[in-house]
């Protein structure tokens, strides 16, 4: 064969080598997970905060009380101030009168109280005697407040009438927590300023804005809610008395202010206050009884859709479902200063929504609810 017809011989491609299968006796691979010191730190300083908040808990609540009063007092030395006073004359005067009321009824309504709450201890046996002669000897009623008061030990009446008013919330846990809170509002009054601004200096200025917007219009609220529940439990303290005393029903002046006390708590606190009046009314006469209850039920009715809305003004804008909800939530997760603070704090939603949930609601949502509020409980002011 000539040379030139010859054909380049053609190299076949190697073939790739044969995948072994693995072996089921190989080490498998180790994995290495690197975690930075500084996530240990952050969960380190995590736990550690909710640790503490648990430790403190009830010194934060009884801080967050104190609040609500300082706003209260602040919103009165501003007042001065915009009279032409100067700013330490404006706390002096506010913080005197302060401790000039508490001095003054102190003074007038512990003695008499502790008195009328000895005398009336020791004649609970024969008021209950008497309560259960009114009543029907075989009717259901009898049967049923037999069973509710009868399991009590009479010989220890001055002990569960202490008992009593404890769970029913009259004190947060005695009188040193209550001057401690007094204590902790006059110095929020006092610093209160100073620290805010320090801590809004950590924020940017946008956040800043915001932050003033949200602290005023929380203020109001707080302002309008104390000033609001100082009066309606004045009325209600006043008007318990007169129906109680002119129905000549036993521990009159300790049910009023049974009654002015409770009523801080909405719904609850009207049915908190009520059954006792009843039981001791019953002392008297079976129609006593129920016309305590009815003229309890009338100024409840009035206090509701009268009063309250002209007290408390355009500042809360709360529905009853839903102080109803909240004060229930509030009880669960802080007892009585959570029912205390519920109201404001439901009342306050409006303003963190308007302010900082508006860019992650949808479209109108915000507004919807501004429509709503002021189809129910007329223009904001």
């Amino acid at each position: 064969m000539p040379a030139e017809d010859a054909k380049p011989a053609t190299t076949a491609p190697p073939e790739p080598p044969a995948t072994q299968p693995a072996s089921r006796d190989a080490a498998p691979q180790r994995v290495d997970l690197h975690i930075p010191w500084v996530t240990f730190i952050k969960v380190f300083a995590a736990a550690l905060t909710a640790y503490a908040i648990y430790v403190l808990w009830p010194l934060l609540l009884l801080v967050f009380l104190a609040l609500f009063l300082a706003v209260t007092l602040h919103a009165f030395v501003d007042w001065l101030d915009a009279k032409g006073m100067s700013h330490w004359a404006s706390l002096l005067t506010v913080i005197g009168g302060l401790l000039s009321a508490l001095i003054l009824s102190l003074a007038l309504i512990v003695p008499t109280l502790v008195e009328r709450a000895t005398n009336f201890s020791q004649t609970l046996p024969q008021l209950y005697e008497e309560a259960l002669k009114q009543l029907p000897v075989t009717g259901a009623m009898r049967l049923n407040i037999t069973h509710l008061i009868g399991s009590a030990n009479w010989s220890e009446a001055y002990t569960w009438l202490g008992n009593f008013w404890s769970a029913g919330g009259i004190a947060l846990s005695g009188i040193s927590e209550a001057v401690l809170l007094v204590v902790i509002a006059l110095y929020l009054v006092i610093d209160g300023s100073k620290t805010y601004e320090w801590l809004l200096a950590f924020f940017s200025p946008l956040k800043r804005a915001k932050l003033r917007l949200t602290s005023g219009e929380i203020s109001d609220v707080i302002f309008g809610y104390v000033t609001g529940q100082f009066i309606t439990s004045a009325m209600v303290t006043v008007y318990a008395f007169a129906v109680l005393a002119l129905l000549q029903v036993p521990g009159a002046l300790m049910l009023a202010l049974l009654a002015g006390i409770l009523d801080v708590l909405p719904i609850l606190g009207f049915i908190m206050a009520t059954v006792p009046a009843f039981l001791l009314a019953l002392s008297v006469s079976p129609r006593t009884a129920f016309l305590v209850v009815g003229l309890y039920l009338l100024f409840h009715a009035v206090e509701t859709y009268y009063i309250v809305p002209k007290v408390y003004g355009k500042h809360l804008r709360v529905s009853t479902l839903t102080v109803l909800l909240g004060l229930l939530a509030g009880v669960l997760l802080a007892g009585i200063p959570g029912a205390l603070a519920a109201l404001p704090i439901l009342a306050s939603y409006a303003a963190i929504e308007r302010i900082w949930l508006k860019p992650f609601l949808r479209e109108g949502v915000s507004e919807k609810h501004e429509q709503q509020k002021d189809q129910a409980f007329g223009d904001k002011a």
